[in-house]
């Protein structure tokens, strides 16, 4: 569901901290005409922030130059490490289980659960999810915002200090598909977690 903005905005007002207009966007050319219109619209390059889940994360996007943009990478990083300490748990337990067998039962299942929550761990996608909590958002938002996520869908942050913006800002968003929320603070997010920051066209630069 959408907040609604209270009143009309006019142009002009300011809110203390701002404001950010967040979408939930299909990826693809959609996502590239929001990024595109929210530019043109007069969102700064350090205004607007898009995340979104690569295979590669250095890989580049083709937003306007300047653009922030946000990569979590799609994969289990860490997963060997997760399983290589679970594999050790499991065959301490059983050196237990057979050298010392008056204790050995209990540090059997001691180990056994300690080798399965962190192979379970192992084998769960992080998503968006530390960035959300790093930006203080309330958990009922950060879990829609990350479930929608975690189905493909991109998350951009288009901040202003201008009420009179909002308005414009949602309508490029809306007309691209895109779900809204508006949030009476600016949020600007960091890459957290393994997700790595982008300038669009830096690879050109260097």
């Amino acid at each position: 569901m959408q907040p609604a903005i209270a009143e009309e905005e006019g142009p002009g007002t300011r809110a203390a901290g701002g404001y950010t207009v967040v979408g939930l966007a299909e990826d693809g050319a959609g996502l590239n005409r929001a990024v595109l219109g929210l530019r043109r619209l007069g969102v700064g390059a350090d205004d607007l922030t898009v995340v979104l889940k690569r295979r590669d994360p250095l890989e580049p996007e083709p937003f306007p130059e300047g653009t922030r943009y946000i990569v979590v990478p799609d994969d289990h990083r860490g997963l060997e490490l997760s399983a290589g300490f679970a594999a050790v748990f499991v065959v301490s337990g059983l050196l237990f289980a057979f050298t010392a067998p008056q204790i050995g039962a209990i540090l059997f299942v001691f180990f056994i659960a300690l080798a399965a929550i962190l192979a379970a761990g192992a084998f769960v996608r992080v998503g968006v999810d530390p960035i959300l909590i790093d930006l203080g958002v309330p958990p009922e938002d950060a879990d829609l915002w990350n479930s929608a996520f975690e189905r493909g869908r991109v998350l951009l942050f288009a901040g202003t200090r201008e009420r009179g913006a909002l308005r414009g800002i949602r309508q490029t968003l809306l007309r691209e598909g895109a779900d809204c929320y508006v949030v009476e603070r600016l949020l600007r997010p960091r890459p957290v977690s393994g997700a790595v920051l982008h300038r669009a066209g830096e690879e050109r630069r260097g």
